[in-house]
């Protein structure tokens, strides 16, 4: 039976735009980076723009879906391109989709040594293990140990590790989960976002 109960239905919203959110950043995602090569012919270049064109407007309808829901603050605006011959930073990309961390590693690959794991676990093991500079978090991390649990344990046993957390999600439905994003300060991805963003996002969270 479904949920009539707020908190149950704003639970199933969240895990709906997620599961929506998803895909549609891939597909965001990779038609973003083919659209930058240099090489492509017209034809190709068309139907590239009309992909991007119709899953933004994919986007905006979700968005409009979401309007009368919690919302988690936007993301930060971004604050230009990494300076030239900065260091290369490591990045850990937490996210149950293995699609989405490949994608994170292509767009992030030129200035940065990507790390993709897909469980809470196998990250609070590679991160006692080995330093990286951002932490790329989906909020809504399956398994054992959820987004929101790793990152409550690392502000205790690894409180420098999570001033360096990026929280990333397909959306906040519920008010707890977007009040605890605004009580700890960091910055926010939300699904579908434009790749400079992602980058943007990592240059300075890595600046820190």
């Amino acid at each position: 039976m479904e949920s009539t109960e707020p908190g149950g239905r704003d639970r199933e919203l969240s895990k709906l735009y997620h599961a929506l959110m998803n895909p549609l950043t891939v597909v965001l995602g990779y038609a973003q980076l083919l659209s930058s090569r240099k090489d492509l012919d017209q034809d190709v270049r068309a139907q590239v723009t009309r992909i991007l064109e119709e899953a933004r407007e994919c986007s905006r309808i979700i968005e409009r879906a979401r309007a009368s829901s919690p919302r988690a603050a936007n993301p930060a605006s971004p604050s230009g391109p990494q300076a030239g011959g900065a260091p290369r930073r490591r990045v850990l990309v937490i996210d149950d989709e293995p699609v989405i961390q490949k994608l994170t590693a292509e767009a992030l690959g030129a200035d940065n040594d990507v790390v993709g794991v897909s469980t809470g676990a196998e990250a609070a093991q590679r991160l006692l293990a080995e330093d990286f500079d951002v932490v790329l978090l989906d909020l809504s991390l399956g398994g054992d140990i959820s987004g929101r649990s790793l990152y409550e344990t690392l502000t205790v046993q690894q409180s420098d590790v999570a001033e360096r957390v990026v929280f990333v999600t397909g959306g906040i439905q519920d008010a707890e989960v977007q009040e605890f994003v605004t009580r700890s300060g960091r910055e926010f991805l939300q699904k579908p976002f434009h790749l400079r963003t992602l980058r943007d996002v990592v240059a300075r969270v890595g600046e820190m």
